[in-house]
């Protein structure tokens, strides 16, 4: 490997002005100086567009790209295609880098290393969430690791907390889905398990400011966008036929680990008609003939299967709950036996 890859970083922005010049900033100052810097300009309306053109006056590693407004995924897939580093990594527009985020990344990475990821400062309201979850993002491990359902289930999907290595990309040509939340899910499912290696780093690189109308900040407030997990679990399904897995029972892993993750962002009022995506996405991949006794729980069930009983000393009391896969759980001291529910 070369000792000073190029490494292509894409910039995606929308309406970005009061953020956009802290962003660049971080990116153009970086220890490691052998980068591309790939901003497209997603239909901004505000001073975007000219606080671009002034940075790339300044700094010829800037590299401009403007669109109609499209979204995220558009501009993100423009940046990939016209990336030419070795290396490949992303900056969202309101979050910035340590300085020496891609120095410090690129010690994670030898021949064999397809993914780098490294750790992430949550910064709410101008606040830095300092806690361990925050600074390393989920990530379980350290060092290099061969890709495995465990391993990638525990892994943050986001996009830019990583480099990835353009040859992966472009041998399964991989895109982000458009028009559709969570497509950082999908683009980590469909490229990390095909990853040779996975290099994990521990320290935070990269703070991620957490915007209130953000998706992430949307998604529990009944947005029925939220519905969006439906699609993607289907799309991914659909990579694995044209790109199998070798895992056992990987397509199936993938699938509850999604629901898992979608029943936590979709609002209640809503959980019916997610189970009804669920189990058609289920129906039409070939899992519920497969695997239908691992997926019973996404079918209507009798009254009797929903049936659980509160314990309390001296006395119980009986209700419905919805369809879950636990069966006890304790809440506020009480513990809940379900033969087939959910949480009250």
């Amino acid at each position: 490997m070369h000792d000073s890859p190029l490494i292509s970083v894409v910039v995606p922005v929308y309406n970005a002005e009061k953020y956009l010049r802290r962003c660049l900033d971080s990116i153009c100052s970086q220890t490691y100086s052998h980068l591309e810097i790939l901003c497209v300009n997603d239909g901004s309306t505000d001073r975007s567009a000219a606080i671009l053109e002034e940075y790339a006056d300044r700094d010829k590693r800037i590299k401009l790209y403007t669109q109609a407004n499209t979204g995220l995924s558009a501009a993100r897939n423009t940046g990939l295609e016209q990336a030419t580093g070795e290396w490949i990594t992303g900056v969202d527009s309101d979050d910035y880098l340590e300085r020496d985020a891609y120095e410090y990344a690129l010690q994670g990475v030898t021949e064999e290393v397809d993914i780098a990821c490294y750790g992430v400062n949550i910064i709410w309201d101008g606040v830095e969430v300092n806690t361990l979850y925050a600074r390393s993002f989920e990530h379980p491990v350290i060092g290099k690791h061969t890709p495995s359902p465990e391993l990638l289930s525990r892994t943050h999907v986001v996009f830019w907390n990583k480099l990835w290595r353009r040859e992966l990309i472009e041998k399964f040509q991989c895109r982000f889905p458009l028009g559709f939340w969570y497509e950082d899910m999908y683009f980590w499912r469909a490229l990390a398990p095909f990853a040779r290696k996975i290099a994990y780093l521990p320290d935070a690189k990269i703070n991620y400011v957490r915007q209130p109308n953000s998706i992430m900040s949307s998604s529990g407030n009944g947005n029925p966008k939220t519905l969006d997990h439906v699609y993607i679990i289907d799309a991914i399904l659909a990579y694995y036929e044209k790109h199998p897995l070798s895992y056992p029972n990987s397509e199936l892993d993938v699938f509850l680990f999604s629901y898992q993750c979608a029943i936590i962002d979709v609002p209640i009022k809503l959980h019916a008609k997610l189970r009804e995506g669920y189990l058609a996405v289920a129906r039409r991949r070939g899992l519920f003939s497969r695997y239908a006794r691992a997926l019973k729980f996404l079918q209507p069930v009798p009254r009797y299967q929903r049936i659980f009983c509160k314990h309390q000393p001296g006395k119980s009391a009986y209700g419905i709950g919805r369809l879950k896969l636990f069966t006890i759980q304790y809440k506020n001291g009480i513990k809940i036996t379900r033969l087939l529910g959910i949480r009250i």
